[in-house]
């Protein structure tokens, strides 16, 4: 009956380590970028945010084509 304990506690720290590793890992979380560097030029992409309903804009590196959306100040 121990190992099913243990069998149980395992998969609940395995699934917690995953999950916050996707957390750091995936690029949707990191949107909200405070400083632009010089290589990132805006675009006329503006859009509303479906989950958090914040007006974004895309900036876009033309030398490798990394997108980064950033919270559009002013107007809402």
């Amino acid at each position: 009956m121990k190992w099913v304990l243990y069998y149980l506690v395992f998969q609940i720290c395995l699934v917690l380590f995953f999950w916050i590793y996707s957390k750091r890992k995936d690029r949707r979380y990191k949107d909200n970028v405070d400083d632009l560097s010089l290589d990132f030029e805006p675009t006329q992409e503006v859009f509303i945010d479906p989950v958090s309903k914040v007006k974004k804009r895309v900036y876009v590196n033309p030398k490798n084509g990394e997108r980064i959306y950033k919270e559009e100040k002013g107007e809402t």
